[in-house]
């Protein structure tokens, strides 16, 4: 999808259309949606108590109409429009091991074995959904991530490059219980309690559940990710191969997880304990 929107994207941006900006701008000429209509429609969502990014997220969609009906002729210039809602950074609430060991012991195996491929191996929600046995190699130790799903769309990974992370020990194990259950080399590795494929929201749902029991809230499921980054960092790897394993397009993406953690004096010496992670692959750490 590297030349279009993902479904995801595409999704939302139907949804804004659909619910919001349709009923409202949808009876006028569109010459008359300008910067005056743009901040009225601002005003409202405040006074909806909508968050910034959200009404940043409504009014980005605006604006790409507004510029495809430029390009159709439809409108000879773009209108003069304010600018989006600042975003303020929230303050980072990074998962400690201990948090993550408390969510696992109070969630079935499908689930755990859910949580624990995004712990140590930072699949996203979409990767995990798109992992089929057929990419996992117990023997070797390592996983390809060839593919994700978007509501039920595949889709390339997001940085549009496939990607080989090594199997830690704890997750080689967990992998090697659940791997006799399979019915196809092609069938998904995660699964529901119902043997189901997970749902578009059905992890994060699954996620926000155990976490509840586990008494340790606030995070979502591609927090698993993030913990999984930070780990890294926390045990000494380099930027490079944190940015390979993960999957970030951009190092400047990866390296904000290390300023993230910068001032956690006590990360300095925390060690991942069964899941050390090996970035040097040989023959196995070229692309397919």
């Amino acid at each position: 999808m590297k030349n279009g929107l993902k479904p995801s994207t595409r999704a939302g941006y139907a949804n804004r259309i659909d619910m919001l900006l349709t009923p409202r701008f949808g009876g006028m000429p569109i010459d008359e949606v300008d910067g005056a209509a743009l901040t009225k429609l601002d005003v409202d969502l405040v006074a909806d108590e909508l968050a910034s990014s959200t009404r940043g997220k409504i009014q980005t969609v605006l604006r790409s109409v507004l510029r495809s009906a430029v390009r159709a002729g439809m409108l000879k210039t773009m209108p003069v429009l304010p600018q989006l809602p600042k975003v303020g950074r929230k303050v980072p609430h990074p998962m400690r091991r201990a948090d993550l060991e408390a969510i696992l012991s109070v969630t079935n195996a499908e689930g755990r074995l859910a949580f624990e491929l995004a712990a140590f191996t930072g699949l996203r929600a979409s990767e995990l959904r798109g992992l089929r046995w057929s990419d996992v190699d117990l023997k070797i130790g390592i996983i390809t991530v060839r593919r994700g799903i978007t509501l039920g769309i595949e889709v390339t990974p997001k940085s549009h490059h496939q990607r080989v992370i090594p199997i830690g020990p704890r997750l080689r194990a967990a992998l090697g219980t659940a791997e006799p259950k399979k019915k196809s080399p092609w069938a998904p590795v995660a699964l529901t309690a119902l043997g189901k494929p997970w749902g578009e929201s059905g992890l994060n749902q699954a996620f926000q559940r155990a976490q509840e029991r586990a008494g340790r809230t606030g995070w979502t499921f591609h927090d698993l990710r993030h913990f999984f980054v930070t780990e890294l960092f926390r045990n000494g790897a380099g930027a490079a191969a944190i940015q390979q394993l993960a999957g970030h397009a951009d190092l400047a993406t990866t390296q904000r997880y290390a300023d993230l953690d910068a001032n956690d004096l006590r990360s300095a010496i925390e060690r991942i304990d069964g899941n050390s992670v090996e970035t040097a692959l040989g023959e196995h750490s070229r692309k397919p």
